[in-house]
């Protein structure tokens, strides 16, 4: 179990902004006009996704926990 929450700790980027994406992509959030009032609706759907891709890869690697060693050496450093 400590895995799997590790494993999800690392990647919350991806699984948060994958799991945005999908509901991005229910009609009833694309009929919103507030949040879309500025792109064209034909390119609203691809412009969304093109928005959580780019948070994606602007975060190139998983995210550090407590228990790496690279933290770990920090610590011991400061």
């Amino acid at each position: 179990m400590t895995d799997i929450i590790k494993t999800i700790a690392r990647w919350r980027t991806w699984v948060i902004n994958l799991l945005l994406v999908f509901a991005t992509l229910a009609p009833e959030i694309l009929n919103a006009p507030e949040i879309l009032a500025l792109v064209p609706q034909d390119y609203q759907r691809l412009f969304l996704a093109a928005l959580f891709l780019l948070n994606i890869w602007l975060r190139p690697r998983p995210a550090v926990l407590p228990s790496d060693p690279e933290v770990q050496v920090r610590k011991e450093g400061a």
